[in-house]
């Protein structure tokens, strides 16, 4: 009995803790999550056409996967895209903090609480950063097929076609980025249904969007240009792939060698490739690619436009194929950007006598824009393309 009272005062105290508890953790937490771009404010992130969430992603919302992971990610929402960023903080290298100044200097036009000379990037930077680029990457994929914003903003016309806002899709492009495989791996198996480590690209037919993401530890991704550039290829698909809505693929060489140059444009260090696992071994660490062509054209042992017109998958492209194709693009886009964005409208426009998406014939539906809008048959492209080669690309 005497101690009943020291037991009460000790189960008071104890609801006082609890009481007390979840307001300290909700101040503590408070501060853990405050950007350190945007800094949570409104109207700051309204001008800005950025929003920290909660919003729709993959087969739920951003916060049920944090949820559900309990993952503590950077949420992020933009004009197009939507992004789940787990990110480490990155040290930029002597040799390149002149670029990223340049770039931080821009960005803090926006947000004024960014330091330009800081040497040290924290994840809630990086995560802007990755918006920023993504949308450049959105308005240069614009400018690449001669169309613009208000394209997609004709709400009739869209309706009409079939069509959504973003480029034709009716949702934002998704991108998620783990750190840790299983995290990744987990998400899989529970959104798609897939075991999966490696990149991954997905359509999600339920909300018409296309949804990417990747793990920084399979990829071993140490430099944030490495990340940059593994976005804009995946991207760069992805856009391609949505472009007047997804219903069809486009050929493989063309899909892989537009998203090799959307990469290359950027940074040359960085390649990823679309392959099945075995099916080539050469070192993908290659930055000039150029020389490499040029030494393939010189020898006739680059694949034709003829032969690449007829592959069907990413097996079946081997390591020089891929260099090849990014030629290809290349050479199409320099010798005239505007006939490149109508080759590929027209490819990805096509429709049968019912009006539904037509993806038969490729082959001849391809041979017949090269002659409509560069004026070439496919013997005449392989030859203007390798003394294009020939006259542009360095021998070393």
């Amino acid at each position: 009995m005497e101690k009943t009272p020291v037991i009460r005062g000790f189960l008071l105290i104890s609801l006082l803790l609890l009481l007390w508890a979840p307001e300290a953790s909700a101040q503590k937490k408070s501060k853990k999550v405050r950007c350190t771009v945007c800094l949570h404010d409104p109207e700051l992130m309204q001008r800005n056409g950025v929003s920290h969430g909660p919003f729709p992603f993959g087969r739920s919302s951003s916060e049920e996967v944090q949820i559900d992971l309990l993952w503590d990610a950077v949420w992020l929402e933009s004009a197009h895209f939507r992004f789940g960023l787990m990110l480490k903080s990155w040290k930029v290298p002597e040799s390149e903090r002149k670029a990223y100044r340049a770039e931080l200097e821009a960005l803090q036009e926006k947000y004024p609480a960014i330091k330009p000379k800081k040497a040290v990037l924290d994840p809630w930077l990086r995560a802007h950063l990755l918006v920023e680029r993504s949308e450049a990457a959105y308005a240069k994929f614009l400018d690449l097929m001669g169309t613009s914003e208000a394209e997609f903003q004709d709400q009739k016309a869209l309706t009409m076609k079939g069509l959504g806002p973003y480029l034709g899709m009716h949702e934002k492009f998704e991108i998620m980025v783990f750190i840790d495989k299983e995290p990744f791996k987990e998400y899989m198996e529970k959104t798609w249904g897939l075991t999966y480590v490696k990149p991954q690209r997905w359509n999600n037919v339920d909300r018409r969007c296309l949804w990417f993401g990747l793990n920084q530890e399979e990829e071993n991704i140490r430099h944030d240009q490495h990340l940059h550039n593994i976005v804009l290829h995946n991207i760069g698909h992805n856009m391609l792939d949505g472009y007047q809505f997804y219903s069809y693929d486009l050929p493989v060489w063309i899909t892989e060698g537009f998203a090799h140059w959307f990469e290359r444009d950027n940074d040359p260090r960085f390649n990823m490739f679309d392959t099945v696992e075995g099916s080539f071994h050469e070192a993908k660490s290659l930055e000039r690619w150029a020389p490499e062509v040029r030494k393939l054209v010189m020898k006739n042992e680059a694949a034709s436009f003829s032969s690449l017109l007829r592959r069907a998958s990413f097996a079946e492209l081997g390591f020089e194929d891929h260099l090849v194709c990014w030629s290809k693009i290349d050479f199409l886009i320099r010798t005239d950007k505007a006939k490149f964005g109508q080759f590929i409208t027209t490819l990805k426009s096509r429709r049968n006598a019912q009006g539904l998406p037509d993806a038969s014939n490729m082959d001849g539906a391809q041979r017949q824009a090269f002659r409509d809008f560069y004026g070439w048959s496919l013997p005449q492209l392989e030859e203007k393309w390798k003394a294009w080669v020939l006259d542009t690309y360095p021998l070393k």
